[in-house]
């Protein structure tokens, strides 16, 4: 008598043949990439049907099958684990998506469970998506080039797979051999996998390890380091799941009568395939949406060596005096860098934008070529009143300028808005690996919370997409407008491609697709960053997110509210800041000049390990003092310690009622 689990995962199926006495007789595994029903025949292909009396399904898997007998997946795992160690004491099992530690008693009985949260980092999926970036390949591949590597590796982002892309392009720059890139992507996985699960209570040993991941010895032999542990991987741990599905079958097999089929036709169920569209299609109904092609434009290529990127000029004035008293915001971000010019009455006269590629100084300095350029081509004599600076490189820019002012994010970002409605209650700003959410009340701010380690539902993941799908980012927003779209997931930009790979092979048009990841992104706002219910009737949305029409149309949809975007909307950052000098009335400013732009300014690199980010710090010094850009968590230099600020949004009453003892 003959028993079969079959165990379908996020990216693999497992297949293991017992017999009745719990002899493994025959196995199978493959990845489906999506494909579940092909894949499964091709693996199915090697086996008797006929011979089979039982079959038992994991609950991961599908609802594709005719007669099936489910069996909760981790379950599975624990009973294999059992009956292969009957001495275990501890159980990790690391999948495509998910991973978790199992404990034991001394008599080998399950006491609990830990796993991860709704993220990938730690997962198959996530070196799975790596090794697409790094173009190898096999996963198999992966797994040798980094056991190859026996000395230094790169310490790369395992928090999110966005900000290890942005990790991976630095160390092939910094000269990272394949095997070290690849070894440090298995050390970061393992770190993460380390600190989520094992807790400063003692480890029960011996430590199994199941799961596809089981495979990957660079990151088993990581994790044996970093817990100081001896892992036992049995040749057969990635078939855990499917071993313990057969097991279970023979242990119901009296409960649950022969379950016999000849073909696989039998084994699953027709159903014609249905494309079905869960969002209705992208389209602006209640807001409106400045021309961002009305102003006089201009790509400015700067001659500095080192900044590979253009300047975008926009020019919001014809002058008529050629002398001009000016306030200069400047907005330094991890993706993009801005600035405004601004004079005495607030009017803004021209907006600068260039891609900061981690090296704010550059950017900064090439800004500032753009912005003489300008000048000297409308034949301009500016006076320089105050310069200020404020996003992730304020400080660290500031002090390198002599900035007069570096005010927070939220409060530039407020301050713009402010200015451009007097009412604004809400603010929407999304940026390239960042996200903001704030709520005013009568011009002042009352609650703002940041989203920073995560990307899933930023603008690089936007990019990111784009480029996987071969269409350029300025032509995304038509391609999706007037497009319905399916539903992906928004908890993690691994999760979100996996869906959209999936939609690929089902007959989902491009443009289809592109729909989908803003609604994942507008989700995943809503969701994590966001307090929905706070959200006002003066709704303004910021950042260079916001040039998507069919984003802000996702937002619409979902809110049924106007949205205001300004043409300033990429700039609002910049514009805050010149705002904040003017209301200060600076006029004797410290700033060392725009001819800043023709200096050798040294800056050295240096990696943050305090967490699983690997911060990629930029570092100068300056008259003694160091000034430092890069950090994902917010943190100064001097601070030397993680900051939570994701976990600890401002709340102005809360604030209120700490210092002043307040109680309503």
């Amino acid at each position: 008598m003959h028993y079969l689990g079959i165990d379908i995962g996020s990216v693999s199926i497992g297949l293991a043949l017992l017999d009745k006495n719990r002899t493994i007789l025959k196995t199978a595994y493959g990845y489906h990439e999506g494909s579940i029903t092909e894949k499964l025949e091709s693996l199915l292909s090697n086996f008797s049907l006929h011979e089979i009396n039982g079959i038992g399904i994991s609950s991961s898997s599908p609802d594709i099958f005719t007669h099936p007998i489910r069996y909760d997946s981790r379950v599975s795992y624990i009973q294999a684990a059992q009956s292969m160690h009957p001495e275990i004491g501890s159980l990790l099992i690391i999948g495509g998506e998910k991973f978790g530690l199992a404990s034991f008693t001394d008599q080998g009985q399950y006491a609990n469970f830990k796993s991860n949260t709704a993220c990938a980092a730690g997962t198959g999926s996530f070196l799975d998506q790596q090794v697409k970036r790094l173009n190898i390949s096999s996963i198999e591949e992966f797994t040798r080039l980094a056991l190859d590597n026996s000395g230094d590796f790169p310490k790369i982002a395992s928090r999110c797979a966005v900000f290890a892309k942005t990790d991976l392009i630095h160390a092939q720059q910094e000269g990272y051999s394949f095997a070290e890139i690849c070894n440090g992507l298995c050390y970061g996985m393992a770190k993460n996998l380390v600190d989520t699960l094992f807790s400063s209570e003692q480890l029960r040993q011996p430590l199994v390890v199941a799961g596809g991941v089981a495979q990957n010895r660079a990151v088993i032999k990581h994790i044996e380091a970093l817990a100081g542990v001896q892992a036992v991987v049995n040749p057969n741990a990635h078939l855990y799941g499917a071993i313990g599905l057969a097991l279970q079958r023979i242990k119901d097999r009296k409960k649950h009568p022969d379950q016999r089929v000849t073909t696989f036709s039998e084994l699953i169920e027709q159903r014609p395939h249905k494309k079905i569209d869960q969002y209705p299609p992208l389209e602006l109904k209640l807001s409106t949406y400045p021309d961002f092609d009305r102003d006089e434009q201009e790509l400015f290529t700067p001659k500095l060596s080192g900044h590979l990127s253009p300047v975008e000029i926009d020019n919001y004035q014809h002058f008529e005096s050629l002398d001009v008293t000016i306030y200069l915001g400047i907005d330094i971000g991890s993706t993009s860098t801005k600035a405004m010019v601004m004079n005495g009455d607030k009017t803004v006269l021209a907006g600068f934008y260039t891609k900061t590629g981690g090296q704010p100084v550059l950017a900064v300095q090439a800004l500032f070529e753009a912005i003489v350029h300008y000048a000297k081509e409308r034949k301009l004599e500016f006076t320089i009143a105050g310069v200020g600076t404020t996003g992730s490189g304020r400080k660290f820019i500031g002090s390198i300028i002599g900035a007069d002012r570096t005010p927070d994010e939220i409060t530039a970002h407020a301050r713009a808005a402010i200015e451009l409605d007097p009412q604004v209650d809400t603010i929407i700003e999304i940026g390239g690996q960042d996200a903001k959410f704030t709520t005013l009340r009568n011009g002042a701010v009352t609650f703002s919370k940041m989203n920073h380690v995560c990307a899933a539902g930023t603008g690089s993941f936007i990019e990111e997409q784009a480029q996987k799908l071969g269409v350029s980012l300025p032509d995304f927003a038509s391609l999706a407008t007037g497009q319905p779209a399916p539903m992906a997931s928004d908890r993690c930009t691994v999760f979100m491609e996996r869906d959209l790979n999936q939609y690929l092979q089902s007959n989902f048009s491009i443009q289809e697709i592109l729909a989908s990841v803003l609604h994942a992104v507008r989700d995943n706002y809503l969701s994590k960053v966001a307090i929905p219910k706070n959200i006002g009737s003066t709704l303004f949305f910021q950042g260079a997110t916001a040039k998507n029409r069919a984003l802000v149309a996702a937002f619409e949809q979902h809110l049924n509210k106007a949205i205001i975007v300004s043409k300033y909307c990429h700039l609002t950052g910049a514009m805050g800041v010149a705002l904040e000098l003017h209301d200060a009335g600076v006029t004797q400013s410290r700033f060392k000049g725009l001819s800043l732009h023709q200096e050798s300014i040294p800056v050295r690199s240096e990696v943050c390990d305090l967490c699983n980010n690997h911060c990629k710090l930029k570092i100068a010094e300056i008259n003694q003092e160091i000034a430092a850009f890069g950090f994902l968590c917010g943190r100064d230099y001097e601070d030397k310690r993680y900051l939570v600020t994701s976990e600890v949004p401002f709340d102005l009453v809360k604030s209120h009622k700490k210092i002043f003892k307040f109680k309503a």
